[in-house]
């Protein structure tokens, strides 16, 4: 007789272990560092706080920006977090004095290295290149996708990408290629060397592109709508393969 396969484990909804109030207005952004040691949290208050996963303690508070931060972005090796925010810049702090054993409370206020200005609207997205964290892409309301080198804070390429804002911009895992969204309905496909559009993935009878992003793998984009809808899209052949709604 054949060995019937075991029954799957019985299903166990999560509960919650720990709650935070680290900000006095909304939380937009929640992060883990790619290292696992940290949780990044930012804010309409204009803050950024880095919390302990486990205890959920806060351990620094990031202050410099002077309206509400939006996104969040960790280089990968956990060094650096990338902030996004209204007040129209982004902001690189430095997060290894953290991870060194900044003291609880630590005021945060000297760990800002570069300030990337040149977004002529609120700044909604950002993300680090995965394979360096000298380079980042983001995204406005102004409309464009920007490509910065940390380095110098230099904008080295400003890329006229939507119609309407941009509300998502990612890597690929070799950054090479970037995918932005935006409320005008498409996602673009970006070649970072050039800024040429590699591919436009849209849909007249979609509604805005809430957010876009690579799949960990590269083969597949995953695009949220706002009716309610995830498409994901074959990065091969740019076909929908899949809705959910």
């Amino acid at each position: 007789m054949s060995q019937q396969p075991a029954p799957p484990p019985p299903y166990r909804p999560y509960r919650q272990v720990r709650s935070a109030t680290p900000h006095s207005r909304a939380v937009s952004c929640v992060r883990f560092s790619p290292c696992g040691r940290l949780l990044a949290t930012a804010s309409l208050d204009g803050t950024v706080a880095l919390l302990s996963p486990s205890s959920l303690a806060v351990i620094a508070v990031l202050r410099g920006h002077t309206d509400g931060v939006s996104d969040l972005s960790w280089s990968t090796e956990s060094y650096y977090i990338c902030s996004a925010s209204d007040d129209r810049t982004l902001r690189i702090w430095d997060i290894r004095p953290v991870l060194a054993g900044g003291g609880q409370g630590d005021p945060g206020d000297d760990r800002c290295v570069r300030t990337l200005k040149g977004h002529t609207n609120f700044v909604f997205s950002a993300n680090f290149n995965p394979q360096t964290s000298s380079q980042i892409a983001s995204g406005g309301f102004d409309c464009t996708v920007r490509i910065w080198d940390v380095k110098s804070g230099r904008c080295t390429r400003a890329i006229d990408a939507h119609s309407e804002p941009v509300t998502s911009v990612h890597f690929i895992r070799d950054g090479s290629i970037i995918v932005s969204g935006s409320h005008d309905g498409s996602c673009k496909i970006w070649d970072v060397k050039t800024g040429a559009c590699l591919k436009t993935v849209i849909d007249d009878k979609k509604p805005a592109v809430s957010f876009s992003m690579f799949s960990p793998n590269g083969k597949f984009i995953l695009v949220a709508t706002l009716d309610h809808s995830l498409i994901a899209h074959s990065h091969l052949g740019w076909e929908a393969s899949a809705i959910f709604l």
